[in-house]
Formats: structure tokens, C-alpha cells, sequence
């Protein structure tokens, strides 16, 4: 678990990406993303606390992607989750961290696991 000053760093981490990617003219039109893909459809993200049609279309695809594929892959504290597993954790965070048409849109085109 991250302390106080670990959990800020990470938080401000779209803001160092801004920064940085900003002076790449062949990024330019695709800035909102890392700026903007840990905003929550509910508006409890960071680092702007934007919700619903505020957050970038874009950012709001990437955000889904970005999770379930964090889920998929192993990581040094933990092995990748299932499918499955992946699926319904994306699901139950529609309408609070992600925009439901998305990730309706994601799921249609993921295989669905079988249950």
C-alpha cells in the first residue's frame, strides 16, 4: 500500500505526461489521454475531477483499456486475473469509473467468458 506522499506522486504522474508529451507537435491531438485517462465517469478521478461528457472521448476508451489490461498481466505483487474475472470487474465499475457506453462497447467486441 502506497503512504501519503507515494499515493500524491502517483497521482500527479498525467500531469508529468502533459508536460512532457506537450512538446511533441505529432502528439498534440492526442494529449487528453495520458492527461486524462484516471478521470471516473462519477467525477471522483484525477487530475481534474471531470465526469461524464467533460472526460475526453478518447481518455474514456483508453481508461477501460488501460485497467482491463493491467488485470490481464502479471504484475510483481500479483498473477494476472482470469478473463472472467477481468470481465466482471469492468462491468461492475460502469456508470462509476467508466462511461457505460464504453465499456458496453469494449465487452461487445472482448470474447465474453463463459460462466
Amino acid at each position: 500500500s502506497l503512504n501519503k506522499r507515494e499515493r500524491r506522486i502517483v497521482s500527479e504522474h498525467p500531469n508529468y505526461a502533459h508536460e512532457l508529451l506537450s512538446s511533441v507537435p505529432a502528439l498534440a491531438s492526442a494529449l487528453d489521454i495520458p492527461y486524462c485517462h484516471h478521470e471516473k465517469w462519477d467525477g471522483t478521478g484525477y487530475p481534474q475531477g471531470l465526469k461524464h461528457a467533460e472526460i475526453p472521448l478518447a481518455a474514456r476508451i483508453f481508461a477501460v483499456v488501460d485497467v482491463w489490461v493491467a488485470l490481464r498481466s502479471d504484475r510483481p505483487y500479483r498473477p494476472a486475473w482470469t478473463e472472467e474475472d477481468a470481465h466482471v470487474y469492468i462491468l461492475q465499475r460502469s456508470g462509476r469509473d467508466f462511461d457505460p457506453a464504453v465499456v458496453e462497447a469494449f465487452l461487445r467486441v472482448r470474447p465474453v467468458p463463459e460462466v
